[in-house]
């Protein structure tokens, strides 16, 4: 990171993100200063790497991450499109202290607000309502996780692209097609004809 940057700036994200699981006053979220980290990720640049351990619990502060799989023939699925005030991490690397099969990357220039393996860990400890948010945060995941599941499985594609338009409308500005595409599990020929089509119908 070429600058410095206080990552003061930018508690506001985070202590909305965490508002939604407790009544935390902005004071108690001050004491885990010690414990945050701050890194700035220019666009495309790799945040985590598969085949590297996932050391760091991370929350989009500004910009967006992906976190997406390789496969064979230079194809990539993206599994996780995180804006500002999501968290975005390899969960079972973090957790199970292994290589992750997962990459993340900037999509746009990010900051994120890090916390380390270790450190998070002191926390818990710590922090009586940092355990509550944890368990939260586990069960909020696995949620978006079935639901998505659902979503590939069970709708057509132009269904799944008018439900994510509908609630998501400025990611059809912010992410690159192709990764769009990936993320919708359709092919990028298939939704720039549904773009298409939603935008004649409207104009």
């Amino acid at each position: 990171m070429s600058r410095s940057i206080d990552v003061r700036n930018y508690l506001d994200p985070l202590f909305t993100y965490v508002h939604r699981y407790t009544q935390l006053r902005k004071d108690e979220l001050l004491q885990l200063l010690p414990f945050l980290e701050i890194k700035l990720y220019e666009k495309k640049e790799m945040i985590l790497t598969a085949g590297e351990v996932d050391n760091y619990l991370n929350i989009v502060v500004k910009g967006m991450a992906r976190k997406y799989i390789s496969l064979p023939k230079k194809r990539e699925v993206t599994l996780q499109l995180a804006t500002e005030g999501h968290f975005i991490q390899s969960e079972v690397s973090f957790n199970t202290r292994r290589p992750s099969e997962l990459s993340v990357q900037a999509v746009e220039q990010t900051i994120l607000i890090r916390i380390e393996h270790r450190k998070l860990e002191t926390i818990m400890l710590s922090f009586p309502w940092a355990e509550t948010i944890g368990r939260l945060l586990v069960v909020e995941l696995a949620a978006a996780r079935e639901k998505r599941q659902y979503n590939v499985r069970m709708k057509s594609a132009r269904q799944r692209f008018l439900d994510y338009t509908a609630n998501h409308p400025q990611m059809m500005r912010r992410v690159p097609m192709n990764v769009l595409a990936s993320y919708l599990n359709m092919k990028p020929e298939t939704l720039s004809r549904l773009k298409r089509s939603v935008k004649d119908k409207f104009s």
